[in-house]
């Protein structure tokens, strides 16, 4: 397993305006195996594609890391509020493509490619699942909806705070990558431009497993409860 390399600390100062500093995770540059031919056909073929290091945050953006964006004037309020106001360390959610690249742009960063966020989660082996080869439902909050799919007794069909499964992580130590909520992605959607990426799979999507090469897109405008994102730098 590589050695994640941790570049900052969290923190939020919501009163100076400051955009708040997540972990992040260097992944170095090399090649790596993006694709598969075990999916679906918009994801192959399988190819050897080599990335400049970059570092990509440890877990998605949480509500409290958006808030200070919302406060500091740069993001937009979620349309949808709950009372009483969630957890905190929730993954932000209900944002559309445009609300997560002026997140990232206010965190000095931008949503990951589609290249850099697939070796985020698979490393260098190829591996279909961050943490392996096999699915598991004790890895990644996936798999259960309205108590049915494959995990509907293990996980609760809804995102959890950020960070609940470690055993989960990727082979650089990232987080979250595989379920909780979908991760908007910066690429367009090959078969159909109008759309934009998402990858990793949510809690809630029991029909579609948490591999790290699965692909689904939706138009720009799109918002949901299981839908959010990280940024990279």
């Amino acid at each position: 397993m590589v050695r994640p390399l941790i570049i900052a600390a969290a923190c939020v100062c919501l009163a100076a305006g400051r955009a708040p500093k997540p972990e992040r995770v260097v992944i170095p540059a090399g090649a790596f195996t993006q694709g598969s031919t075990r999916g679906d056909e918009d994801e192959r073929p399988a190819r050897k594609v080599t990335l400049k290091a970059f570092s990509i945050d440890r877990t998605e953006v949480t509500r409290s890391d958006y808030a200070a964006c919302v406060a500091a004037k740069r993001c937009k309020a979620p349309p949808h509020e709950t009372t009483p106001a969630p957890d905190p360390k929730l993954p932000m959610t209900d944002v559309d493509w445009n609300d997560a690249q002026a997140y990232c742009r206010y965190a000095g960063g931008r949503l990951p490619t589609e290249a850099e966020w697939e070796k985020a989660a698979r490393g260098e082996d190829g591996r279909e699942y961050p943490w392996g080869n096999d699915a598991d439902c004790a890895r990644g909050n996936w798999g259960s909806f309205e108590g049915e799919g494959p995990c509907a007794d293990k996980n609760p069909g809804r995102p959890v705070p950020v960070g609940q499964y470690p055993s989960g992580a990727s082979p650089y130590g990232v987080l979250d990558l595989g379920g909780n909520v979908w991760e908007w992605v910066a690429d367009k959607y090959d078969e159909d431009p109008k759309r934009r990426v998402v990858r990793g799979g949510s809690c809630c999507s029991y029909f579609v497993g948490p591999r790290s090469a699965n692909r689904n897109a939706w138009a720009p405008q799109h918002r949901d409860s299981d839908l959010g994102f990280r940024c990279a730098h």
